[in-house]
């Protein structure tokens, strides 16, 4: 991964003032992106446009510098992410382009010029790009499909900007850092803003498998993939041979995502996504893996012995960091400023301390199983769609929802207990069809943080319904899917895209500069996972059936068939009580929350003392609260403030005109 900006520029202006006039600006955006890229930081003045680049060295580390420039037709590249099939796609363009470098950047750069913008349908790959083409006068940008690299735009009158992270638009001056009242509204509700939208006023999101052009004054932009989850399924598939197909293709895509000039590592949580993939690269790579674990103090979260049983199974050269409580809370205003995002979790800051970890073992590259439970119903969303639909034949039955149960062990099945399903699980029961069922229990539960908002802040948002824009935005053909399809689409939507892959993701990785590679998310093997018979990834409530059957070659029966437990953070100890760091105490307070204007600070005020008392366990609702209530006030605090790149990194940016 590396970081990338650039930004439109009047035509016709000499190499001077080129330099004069914008140099200063593509310094302070490149150099604020500096985390992302620190082994060089280039930026190139051209005639109408302005590119910098952060670098990262994985692939040629001595060629591949950028911004990358075609000397035959001029047409100029800066690129943040990988081309894994780059190899195959030099081969068959070695041809008609004669190659400088063995870079997989050049390898791009190639296919745009045979191929134009639709090269993106070749490559297979993480990636966010901007090509300028002189020829036509023309700006491209374009995103991977799945959206696991970030990309960011603000217009200007007639100009236009893009960055890796809103912070370079902020320190480019394109736009005043204010949170965006929507995009808030609808990440409490649905963790993420609704793209285009983002956090900040004038920031929007490129979204995940989408083009954009920037010619003339004018920008477009379209979708060149989206999921297809309609397919007719291959309902007589045998379950051998599917299992030989995936095998087949989760092979190559861990495969193609070991390929680098430097140690590929992998992250290693002890669930069975993460331990499959390292088995897998384990013996691809001749027994030489590098894994690396988080653990937790707190006992209810810590997974330790899962992970040293893989890694012990395995031999791989395990080392772990372990979290307190107290480092959480102090590493929230960190994940803040990199997530760039309210956030409903602390999960991200123990993400953070792991890359941290990467980082000081040498290692820039680590696979990570992300993907998997979205692509196999590995959630128990799925396994809760599945009984909410059951139920919904039959609303008035006592037995139905009781299945819920067993997916929640820790439910009280006795008059309380059923009136608390049929109040939470039941939500839309009398509307099974609805696009929107299978999410309902989950965003009335975040939906309850709106209560905690101000008078005056909720009166300004109070037409904007942050679900009714989250399916304005789908698809009408989704409406037509499968129960089961439906949920994975607005799963791949939102929790995925929106926040997985980014704040819990790429932005707490590149937080130490670390690159995090996707092997679930390969899209041959999303499509081959959309047209599976739904027996084969759900098989009653056995989740990701079809998965574990292949991981049982591979893994200790303990993991495959080890009870799923999402992965979970501590919080209100991070934030409240004695142990609680110094920020909290200043920003959780009365004076402080008034000042924002997001929340009341009476409401914050209880909950705050609450927490604090702990005179039982924290609610989930109290917990996606107080995380949400901080992380805002960590948002407001730091971006608002506009804090620059050091003066240093700014003059470390080395700069040319052409």
């Amino acid at each position: 991964m590396c970081g990338i900006v650039g930004f439109s520029t009047p035509r016709g202006s000499s190499v001077e003032e080129r330099e004069a006039r914008w140099g200063g600006r593509l310094r302070r955006m490149t150099a604020s992106l500096r985390h992302r890229g620190p082994d060089a930081q280039r930026g190139l003045l051209l005639d109408g446009i302005a590119l910098g680049h952060a670098r990262l060295s994985i692939v040629d580390p001595a060629g591949g510098s950028q911004p990358m420039r075609d000397p035959a037709t001029g047409v100029t590249l800066v690129f943040n992410g990988e081309i894994f099939n780059y190899v195959e796609l030099r081969e068959q363009l070695a041809s008609g382009y004669a190659f400088r470098t063995s870079s997989d950047t050049e390898v791009l750069l190639a296919a745009y010029i045979a191929n134009g913008i639709d090269c993106v349908r070749d490559l297979i790959g993480q990636f966010a790009f901007a090509i300028y083409d002189p020829r036509t006068r023309t700006l491209w940008l374009a995103r991977d499909r799945v959206g696991i690299v970030p990309l960011c735009y603000a217009t200007s009158g007639e100009s236009f900007a893009f960055g890796s992270e809103a912070k370079a638009l902020f320190a480019g001056g394109w736009c005043e850092p204010a949170l965006d009242a929507r995009g808030l509204k609808q990440t409490l509700q649905l963790w993420s803003p609704v793209p285009p939208r983002t956090i900040f006023v004038g920031v929007s999101q490129l979204e995940p498998g989408s083009l954009a052009r920037w010619s003339d004054g004018h920008l477009a932009t379209w979708r060149y993939w989206d999921i297809d989850l309609g397919v007719e399924p291959r309902a007589e598939l045998p379950p051998a041979v599917a299992e030989t197909e995936l095998a087949t293709l989760l092979e190559d895509a861990i495969r193609l995502r070991l390929r680098a000039d430097v140690p590929v590592a992998a992250y290693l949580s002890g669930g069975v996504d993460s331990s499959l993939l390292c088995a897998v690269a384990q013996s691809q790579l001749g027994g030489s893996l590098s894994t690396f674990s988080v653990g937790f103090t707190d006992r209810r979260f810590d997974e330790r012995r899962f992970q040293d049983e893989v890694a012990a199974h395995l031999r791989t050269r395990h080392r772990s960091v372990l979290v307190t409580d107290r480092e959480i809370g102090e590493l929230l205003p960190e994940v803040v400023r990199h997530a760039e995002q309210v956030l409903l979790r602390s999960a991200p800051a123990p993400m953070l301390q792991l890359s941290a970890l990467v980082q000081a073992s040498d290692t820039k590259v680590v696979l990570t199983g992300e993907g998997a439970d979205e692509i196999f119903f590995g959630y128990d969303l799925y396994r809760e769609t599945q009984i909410r639909q059951f139920w919904a034949r039959r609303p008035g039955s006592a037995l139905r929802p009781a299945l819920l149960q067993r997916l929640y062990p820790y439910l009280s099945m006795g008059e309380q207990g059923h009136e608390m399903l049929r109040q939470f699980f039941g939500a839309g029961l009398d509307r099974p069809g609805d696009l929107a069922f299978s999410h309902l229990p989950r965003w009335f539960s975040s939906g309850r943080i709106l209560r905690f908002l101000s008078p005056a802040f909720a009166a300004s948002v109070a037409d904007e319904d942050p679900v009714a824009t989250l399916l304005a935005a789908v698809p009408d053909r989704v409406g037509t899917w499968a129960p089961l399809a439906r949920a994975q689409y607005l799963e791949m939507r939102t929790l995925l895209s929106g926040y997985l892959l980014s704040a819990q993701g790429d932005r707490m990785l590149m937080g130490h500069s670390v690159e995090g590679r996707y092997p679930f998310l390969d899209h041959r093997l999303i499509e081959f996972a959309a047209a599976l018979p739904a027996q084969l990834k759900l098989r009653g409530l056995r989740e990701k059936w079809l998965l574990k059957r292949y991981a049982a070659r591979w893994l200790p029966t303990s993991i495959v068939q080890r009870t799923k437990y999402p992965y979970r953070a501590p919080v209100s100890a991070a934030v409240t009580g004695q142990g609680a760091p110094s920020w909290a105490g200043t920003l959780l307070s009365r004076d402080a929350v008034r000042t924002v204007g997001v929340f009341d600070e009476r409401k914050v005020e209880r909950l705050v003392a609450k927490l604090a008392a702990r005179t039982a366990a924290t609610s989930e609702a109290d917990s996606q609260a107080i995380t949400a209530i901080a992380t805002t006030q960590l948002l407001a605090d730091q971006f608002l403030r506009r804090d620059q790149a050091s003066s240093r990194d700014i003059d470390a940016v080395a700069l040319e005109a052409a």
